[in-house]
């Protein structure tokens, strides 16, 4: 038997032990947010989410994935500029998406008519003098793809929704943050427009997957420290279909929950420590405990949980993952 097996069997017991304590840490604290002593009774059919409490974001390590729709900012299709209104035109805000977050994938979204053999095309406008910039994308509908008389058209704009977000950054625009594009549906036999009213269903609305990083200390050991020593943030992921409680917690399916493992050195202590080890008289000093290892910030999880058939609700519960630690 290696001589470090002993070591890794003892350091491996301990992550265990300590992971068993968050969860149930955890399953106290989910309850005691909603004012439960306990968790609900067993709901067999799953209630159906709904709409308006939909969550579209995923826990991943590190931070949480988000999918936010944009849509058309007015009723009429048009965009108006000092220069000139231009029609088939539609204009998205960019205010609602977070300069903090990490934008992944941008995707603008079409329903058509189920019409065969038709070129869609994505113009950018120009914001002040409303003529068409350039040719964004294309998408050539033929014979195939079409389901239930409806066609989906999906273009990916995630390079230039990124230069919008720049310049909605950099530059004073004229309407900060708006994103101007005109929509164009061509007959593929004689390259007539067609009336974007008689082939759209809707207008068009934007799907952006961001990532957004969970926000920690950068001055203590985070979960940003892969190759930390000490005392450190372990991932530990929650998943509620194993604990049996994927029943009621409709959303998320699990998270990272975390918990701070690791040895304390001297040089590790935090600044509170060492002022109260300064502060105490030598007699004393022996009655000030050895700091351990900690978290020292937190952070929250929404979650969408059916106490009952027809109660559904939205809660954010804060204090549910570590995300930093220190040795306090």
């Amino acid at each position: 038997m290696s001589p470090l097996f002993p070591i890794f069997l003892a350091l491996l017991t301990t992550a265990t032990a300590a992971a068993g304590l968050s969860l149930e840490r955890h399953k106290r604290q989910l309850l005691g947010a909603l004012n439960l002593s306990t968790r609900p009774p067993l709901i067999r059919q799953p209630p159906l989410i709904p709409y308006s409490l939909t969550s579209h974001s995923s826990d991943i390590y590190g931070g949480v994935m988000e999918q936010i729709t944009v849509e058309t900012q007015t009723e009429s299709w048009s965009c108006i500029t000092p220069d000139t209104i231009v029609t088939d035109c539609f204009q998205y805000s960019l205010a609602q998406i977070e300069h903090q977050v990490v934008i992944k994938s941008a995707s603008l979204i079409l329903h058509s008519q189920a019409t065969s053999n038709v070129t869609v095309m994505v113009f950018e406008v120009d914001e002040l003098f409303g003529d068409e910039r350039r040719v964004l994308d294309r998408f050539e509908i033929g014979d195939v793809g079409i389901s239930r008389g409806v066609v989906q058209v999906k273009f990916d704009l995630t390079a230039q929704f990124l230069d919008w977000m720049r310049r909605s950054q950099t530059v004073k625009m004229l309407k900060v943050g708006h994103a101007p594009l005109r929509i164009e549906i061509l007959s593929s036999a004689n390259y007539s427009s067609l009336r974007l009213s008689d082939a759209m269903l809707s207008a068009p609305h934007f799907e952006i997957s961001v990532f957004r990083a969970n926000e920690y200390s950068s001055s203590s050991s985070s979960i940003s420290d892969s190759n930390c020593a000490g005392c450190c943030v372990v991932p530990f992921y929650v998943n509620f279909t194993e604990i049996g409680w994927n029943d009621w917690i409709l959303s998320p399916p699990g998270f990272y929950a975390n918990f701070c493992s690791g040895q304390c050195s001297s040089v590790d202590f935090d600044e509170t420590y060492q002022f109260m080890k300064a502060a105490l008289k030598d007699e004393t000093l022996r009655m000030l405990p050895e700091p351990t290892c900690a978290p020292n910030y937190y952070g929250s999880v929404d979650f969408v949980v059916a106490l009952g058939p027809r109660d559904i609700r939205r809660t954010r519960v804060h204090g549910m993952r570590a995300l930093s630690c220190s040795c306090t």
